[in-house]
């Protein structure tokens, strides 16, 4: 029963690719807020089907097939990941860039200064919930050496953004929100190793109803029209209340994954989340030398760290 329930709610994964007219606006929402547990009914419907194969005969356990094939059908219609490069080749320099969703009711921000000054540390990262206790800490005289360019717009609620790079900024735009269902967004340009490189922050409102369903999915399409049309690689990363599988992301094609599909949200205790929400989208040609979770930064949220490839 438990694997069949997973196969169930693992289908709402193809309710996003129906029409328009095939779907009503409040089906869609919820099939969108369904879909984004595909790691839970993958692990329940594992664990599930071995229970059934210890207590039942071969037979009776072959009935587990259709909803395990439903599950893995899922996994594969998740958005397309970007094409990963091998990181010895030599016709392409590099790019590292992070999201972090800081949490907006936390204070205390060693975790990140440590990060941020460490070997590990990305060349560019996008914050999200950067509150003024977060400016502060990023506007140490360390941390203004490390990072020499940054676009910073912080807030007392869940919506300041910031970007810090170790590249220069050619260009910078603060996009505020026209009405309570949108969000700050952050456009820049930046000149990496003489190549110019688009990159849009943004952290939309949470799914809580279909309104703001709709206005976040309509948000990632618009900047993923704007990053395809600019004639430059480009890159989309944030918070985005979405997962791979749900509308906001599905639609935002033909940017591509390069933050793979690990769970970043709640993080629990730094070893596990469920939902995988923080994302770094690419446009095609753009390729993935490396992708993983950044530093426990004591968030509820994991941040993603990616390393790309750029053609010379």
């Amino acid at each position: 029963m438990v694997t069949w329930l997973c196969g169930l709610g693992a289908m709402s994964a193809f309710v996003p690719s129906l029409p328009e007219a095939a779907v009503s606006d409040s089906l869609r929402w919820l099939a969108g807020l369904v879909s984004h547990g595909q790691w839970l009914y993958a692990g329940l419907a594992l664990a599930g089907a071995l229970l059934t194969l210890a207590l039942r005969s071969g037979r009776q356990s072959l009935a587990l097939l259709p909803p395990l094939a439903v599950v893995a059908a899922a996994w594969l219609h998740a958005l397309p990941g970007a094409s990963v490069h091998s990181a010895s080749g030599k016709d392409a320099a590099t790019l590292t860039v992070a999201s972090a969703n800081l949490n907006f009711e936390r204070s205390e921000h060693a975790a990140l200064a440590a990060w941020l000054l460490s070997a590990d540390a990305p060349d560019v990262i996008a914050l999200q919930e950067f509150t003024p206790s977060a400016m502060a800490m990023v506007t140490r005289p360390e941390l203004l050496a490390a990072y020499l360019y940054r676009a910073l717009e912080p807030s007392d609620d869940q919506f300041g953004l910031g970007v810090l790079s170790k590249h220069p900024i050619a260009s910078a735009q603060r996009v505020v929100p026209l009405d309570t269902l949108a969000t700050l967004k952050l456009r820049l340009v930046l000149n990496v190793n003489g190549r110019e490189l688009a990159l849009t922050a943004v952290h939309p409102m949470p799914p809580i109803s279909s309104a703001y369903a709709r206005e976040r999915d309509a948000s990632l399409r618009q900047e993923a029209e704007l990053l395809t049309g600019r004639g430059m690689p480009g890159i989309l990363l944030g918070d985005m209340n979405d997962s791979p599988w749900s509308t906001g992301l599905r639609g935002a094609a033909p940017l591509l994954r390069a933050s793979g599909l690990a769970p970043t949200w709640p993080n629990l205790g730094g070893w596990l989340s469920i939902l995988p929400l923080d994302h770094v989208l690419v446009t095609p040609g753009l390729r993935v030398e490396d992708a993983a979770l950044g530093a426990d930064l004591g968030s509820d949220h994991r941040p993603v760290r990616v390393r790309l490839a750029l053609h010379k």
